[in-house]
């Protein structure tokens, strides 16, 4: 949904001969890179605590 969203904002700023698209669609990056990290930092800690990142073997995250 990310990439369809920049896609649309590209077309609409190459369209119309303006900057703003393009910088919307930077913006777009950086909160789906950062989403990214986030998830994958979530990944390492649990890995860290638990030794295991198999799902079958999380019943819950607070034990």
């Amino acid at each position: 949904m990310l990439s369809a969203v920049n896609i649309v904002f590209a077309a609409f700023s190459r369209h119309n001969l303006d900057a703003a698209g393009h910088v919307f669609v930077l913006m777009n990056f950086a909160v789906a890179a950062a989403e990214a990290a986030i998830g994958l930092a979530l990944l390492v800690e649990i890995f860290r605590r638990r030794r295991t990142v198999n799902v079958d073997d999380l019943k819950t995250l607070m034990e």
